[in-house]
Order: C-alpha cells, then structure tokens, then sequence
C-alpha cells in the first residue's frame, strides 16, 4: 500500500513538473496559433527550452544532493562527538564513585 501511495506521488510530480516545462516553453516560443505546425524558430526554441529545463534540474538535484551529503557527514559527527562526551561523562562518573568508596573505605578503618 505504502509503495503505491510513493508511485502515486512520483507520478504526480512527473506530470507537475512536465505541465511546468511545457507551459513555460509554450508561452516563451509559441509566437503563432494560425498555423497547426511549430516553425522552425518555435522549434528550435521549444527544444532549447526543454533542454534548459532539464538542465536546471539536473543542477539543482546535483546540489541538493551535495547539500544532503554535507548536512548527513555534519549529523554523523556531531552524533559521534556526544556520544563520545556522553562516553567520557560516565567514565568520570564511574571514576568520582570508585573515588568516593575508596573514601569511605579509608574512614571506615581509620
């Protein structure tokens, strides 16, 4: 079911993103509508314009991966240095309470 909802959505987004390119082409190169064929300038500014799209896609996916990335490795460390300080923060504990028995040890035989 959870699969299907996920398809679902990526489906719709595809057509989101498809009807976004096509009316964003269709207003910047569609000169004409008296005749039932692109002109070769529509054309030719319909694909650049496609391309441009994709491109920029593509670019901004890229960089968002990297961002993903990035924000991952600073989470990891940031993850692994308070454990580490969580780590130490026990040991001290544990240290201040053999500590202490010692103490108690020594007074009790004094």
């Amino acid at each position: 079911m959870m699969d299907e909802e996920i398809q679902l959505k990526n489906i719709k987004e595809f057509l989101q993103n498809y009807n976004k390119i096509t009316d964003e082409c269709f207003s910047q190169c569609v000169y004409t509508l008296s005749q039932s064929r692109l002109t070769g300038e529509e054309a030719l500014c319909a694909s650049n314009c496609v391309q441009k799209s994709k491109l920029i896609d593509q670019k901004c996916m890229q960089a968002f991966i990297e961002h993903q990335q990035q924000s991952m490795q600073k989470f990891i460390e940031e993850s692994s240095q308070k454990q580490a300080e969580q780590e130490a923060t026990v040991v001290d504990s544990s240290n201040s309470d053999t500590e202490n028995k010692e103490m108690v040890k020594q007074e009790s035989t004094e």
